[in-house]
């Protein structure tokens, strides 16, 4: 594949933005591969900022919201997500309270850790509490959102 002129990509990067949700790192990830790196692609996601096809706020509130509703992901684990997206903690750490639902959030810990008790065949309480606990420590909810609801 030749690479694009700094023209093309950015018709291409703004195109790719209006059809979805994109953070400045994935753009530049997708210029670097269209072949613009440097000042070129600088000034590509400083237009796209300026147009409003990247919104880093934006991006994290849907971020957010599709990966513990939809995935069933923990706070822990959208964070992480977030760092490895280069959103700032400044960004995404006032959004988290606002975009989640505390209510919906604890009850979907509850129905995860409830089928996967069901896929089990544990017969000793304390290993099953274990199993129970590092499933849901991998998908991303803390130890003590756990241990408040792993009875249930």
């Amino acid at each position: 594949m030749k690479p694009l002129s700094a023209t093309e990509a950015l018709a291409k990067a703004a195109n790719l933005c209006a059809k979805g949700e994109h953070c400045a790192a994935d753009i530049k990830e997708k210029l670097r591969q269209w072949g613009i790196e440097g000042q070129d692609a600088q000034e590509i996601l400083s237009h796209l900022h300026q147009q409003g096809f990247i919104d880093e706020e934006r991006y994290t509130k849907a971020y957010i919201n599709d990966k513990y509703r939809f995935a069933k992901w923990g706070r822990t684990k959208i964070e992480q997500g977030l760092r490895q997206k280069q959103i700032p903690a400044s960004v995404f750490r006032p959004l988290m309270d606002e975009v989640i639902d505390m209510s919906e959030y604890t009850q979907i810990l509850r129905d995860l850790l409830k089928q996967k008790r069901k896929t089990l065949k544990e017969h000793d309480d304390y290993i099953l509490r274990g199993k129970l606990t590092r499933f849901a420590l991998q998908r991303g909810f803390t130890y003590e959102e756990v241990l408040c609801n792993i009875d249930d």
